[in-house]
């Protein structure tokens, strides 16, 4: 049964319902029928004795003298006894009769030879005070031979039903799981090419299979955008870690067989350790973006004080920097958050470090700090390259650069704004950027004051 098909299942199961209910129908109705067939002839059999009754009781009449054919009448034999149960007139062609005493205007069934039978009698008096039994019987399983027609007949017609009943669900199951096959073969060429471009793509539709195969593409949408993300993180970390091990290889192999000095010997290993702290600082932010992928740093929200942390940092980030740059900083005093302490100052380290790595010779930064009744505002700007209107969205992306020649001088990997995203997420807070190329960037940070 688990090899069958799931439109043979369903047609099957289709068709025995409907057989058991068409069935169970027809012997509902044969039985009603029945009921109301014993009804009806026992009706007619009492009313055709009945009418004996006049004719017997008329004085100006005897008994003899009633015509034959009026003891047939409608299906009902009658005839006309006297007390001691002899016939007198009147024929009634079933032999158990002569055998029977029937209770007085009361129908009884017989079976006789297996046939069914019912029997009718009433007591009268004739003229001369003489008493007389009227007896009628009419026979059921005559009348019954029609039910059996119609059992017969309807019993055909049943099958014929169901047989076309099951040979229509089975066409409109078909087509109905047609997308059901469509979405298996999909998803069997999917696995056997590993080709995640490939669609379902049944169109238009406003059915549950409609609905799941879009579900479906969507997936596929989102895994395909996924891996191919993936491919290219691993692509760009890749190049981002042979660079300085390049540089580190060639650094030693110069010391090892030219350096004559000391002093070139110190030179060697100085750019060594430049190219190392690079790898450094790229490992440990790959190590935090896995970890974000898989949601595991913790969050730690304090209330913390949002200006002296973007002080602190700001002072940080100007004695780091030697760079031409002016850091002019605007902040609002006591403003407090609900935050994670250390995340902040990654997110803030990263904006203003960003801000210098894409600055100008004797630019500005500038650092503003403000709130409302609900959020904290921080805004980081600066007059240096700027981005292009097109690449604007691709900013958070990990490993993009609006300027990809100032990594190999030590700036930006492309890491910290996709960081940045995250955790003013993890905040339920909102970065947003404004740009123009060649004229800077400004980047509003929006934080709630209570998480």
């Amino acid at each position: 049964m688990n090899k069958i098909s799931v439109k043979i299942k369903i047609t099957l199961w289709y068709t025995i319902i409907m057989l058991v209910i068409s069935i169970t129908a027809l012997f509902v109705m044969l039985s009603v029928s029945r009921e109301i067939l014993i009804k009806e002839s026992s009706t007619r059999l009492a009313e055709s004795v009945n009418r004996m009754i006049p004719m017997i009781n008329d004085p100006r009449h005897n008994i003899e003298d009633i015509p034959n054919f009026r003891f047939f009448n409608d299906g009902v034999h009658t005839a006309i006894y006297n007390d001691d149960g002899k016939l007198i007139k009147g024929f009634i062609p079933f032999e158990f009769i002569e055998n029977v005493n029937p209770t007085n205007d009361t129908v009884q069934e017989i079976k006789y030879n297996g046939e069914e039978f019912l029997v009718y009698m009433h007591e009268t008096m004739a003229k001369g005070n003489r008493p007389y039994q009227i007896r009628g019987v009419i026979s059921i399983s005559d009348e019954g031979l029609m039910l059996e027609s119609v059992k017969k007949i309807n019993l055909i017609m049943i099958f014929i039903f169901v047989a076309a009943a099951a040979l229509g669900g089975y066409l409109i199951t078909k087509n109905a799981l047609k997308p059901v096959s469509k979405i298996s073969d999909t998803a069997k060429n999917i696995s056997k090419s590993k080709d995640l471009s490939q669609r379902i793509s049944l169109g238009k539709g406003n059915d549950e299979l409609h609905s799941l195969a879009n579900t479906f593409d969507e997936m596929l949408d989102k895994l395909e955008d996924t891996l191919e993300k993936e491919k290219q993180f691993t692509s760009d970390a890749s190049h981002e870690l042979r660079t300085p091990i390049a540089v580190i290889t060639s650094e030693c192999e110069y010391a090892l067989e030219y350096a004559s000095s000391l002093d070139e010997a110190k030179e060697s290993i100085l750019s060594i350790k430049r190219q190392t702290d690079r790898m450094a600082k790229l490992v440990s932010e790959l190590l935090t973006i896995a970890r974000m992928d898989r949601k595991s740093i913790p969050l730690n929200f304090e209330k913390i004080n949002f200006s002296e942390l973007l002080k602190a940092v700001c002072d940080e980030q100007a004695e780091i920097h030697e760079d031409n740059i002016k850091l002019t900083r605007c902040i609002e005093p006591d403003v407090y958050a609900m935050a994670d302490s250390a995340l902040i100052i990654r997110l803030l380290v990263n904006l203003i470090d960003n801000a210098y790595n894409y600055g100008k010779d004797n630019g500005e930064i500038t650092v503003s700090l403000s709130q409302n009744t609900e959020n904290i505002i921080c805004v980081v700007s600066d007059d240096g390259i700027g981005i292009a209107e097109e690449n604007i969205n691709k900013i958070w992306e990990r490993f993009y650069r609006a300027d990809k020649s100032r990594t190999d001088n030590g700036g930006s990997m492309g890491l910290g704004l996709s960081m940045v995203k995250w955790i003013a997420q993890c905040h339920n807070g909102n970065i947003s950027v404004e740009s123009k190329l060649g004229v800077g960037s400004t980047f509003t940070l929006v934080l709630p004051k209570k998480i």
